[in-house]
């Protein structure tokens, strides 16, 4: 379990003890959990090129992008795919943002705060601002925006304190992993007005986009034995549909142009084209050996360039 996730846990634990009366969460979780080391929970973003090949799919030069022995994750491109904007926790207490510029090679952090952000996104509505979930002092997890220089925070969901992960669907709408019951819940959140649907309790993973150039909000149901499905929802008739089955015990995935889905597993990256009925996961990378087990993923707009995460240890 990664620390991200083991801090989800803890918040629950937070919200069921009344947050502790103020007890940061982050001491909370080292109390908890005895993280003493961040060599532990270390986990690095890599760089590849997507290109095609003898009219085949070819993930290639891999480039490292962090280099140390602490948190790296939650990668997400920019809008024109110039800049990654990630996640960092260098001394296992607390997380910033951070942005790497891809072709000059130069890291900036955006945020500087003794609260921890984490899963920035891209604003569809905003190409000067990203937004993310931010970890308040007493423990409450609430999703904002802010300007590219980590300035003029905006609260946008005041109503809720229990949010884990999201995405955006549309302008104004978000799918949202709140932490309500043992195994969370899944929601259509709507910002305007401020309310959700409930569309799942339990059972689901952590990953959650829309399918680009749609307002399909996927998610992965699980299911026994490793059995994972993918899952569409379409928020104009409130319908649910099973695409395709996952990767064995696979729940990260990110999509790529042309519905073009991407996952991983034993560190060899696969893709799927959704287009196709009874398509199967085909491999076009294996990096098992020269770069490791790597999960979470992140691809631009255009579909060359994507981010993997590697990790030590078990997989997260």
């Amino acid at each position: 379990m990664n620390p991200f996730d083991k801090m989800l846990q803890i918040t629950y634990y937070c919200k069921m003890q009344n947050r502790m009366k103020k007890i940061s969460l982050w001491v909370l979780l080292v109390m908890m959990t005895g993280i003493v080391s961040a060599q532990s929970n270390a986990s690095e973003i890599w760089l590849l090129d997507i290109v095609k090949k003898d009219n085949k799919t070819i993930a290639t030069n891999p480039y490292q992008m962090t280099q140390n022995d602490y948190y790296d994750n939650q990668p997400c491109f920019s809008a024109d795919g110039q800049f990654l904007y990630f996640v960092a926790r260098p001394d296992t207490i607390q997380s910033d943002l951070y942005e790497f510029n891809i072709k000059k090679k130069i890291m900036r952090q955006i945020t500087n705060t003794p609260e921890s952000e984490y899963q920035p996104q891209l604003m569809p509505y905003a190409k000067d601002k990203i937004s993310a979930v931010v970890v308040e002092m007493e423990g409450a997890q609430k999703l904002y925006e802010m300007k590219l220089d980590g300035s003029n925070l905006e609260l946008l969901m005041p109503n809720e304190d229990s949010l884990a992960y999201y995405c955006w669907i549309n302008d104004t709408t978000t799918g949202a992993f709140m932490l309500n019951g043992a195994g969370g819940t899944l929601h259509q959140y709507d910002m305007i007005p401020q309310q959700s649907i409930i569309l799942m309790e339990g059972g689901f993973g952590r990953c959650l986009s829309v399918i680009p150039g749609t307002i399909l909000f996927t998610y992965v149901q699980k299911g026994s034995e490793g059995k994972n499905t993918m899952m569409k929802y379409d928020m104009t008739t409130e319908e649910r549909m099973p695409m395709f089955e996952m990767l064995p015990g696979v729940e990260d995935y990110c999509w790529g142009p042309n519905e073009m889905i991407y996952a991983a597993d034993n560190g060899v990256l696969f893709m799927l084209d959704s287009k196709v009925e009874g398509a199967k996961w085909m491999p076009i990378g294996n990096f098992s050996e020269n770069i490791g087990f790597f999960y979470r993923l992140a691809i631009n707009k255009t579909g060359d360039k994507m981010a993997i995460v590697t990790y030590k240890g078990e997989k997260p």
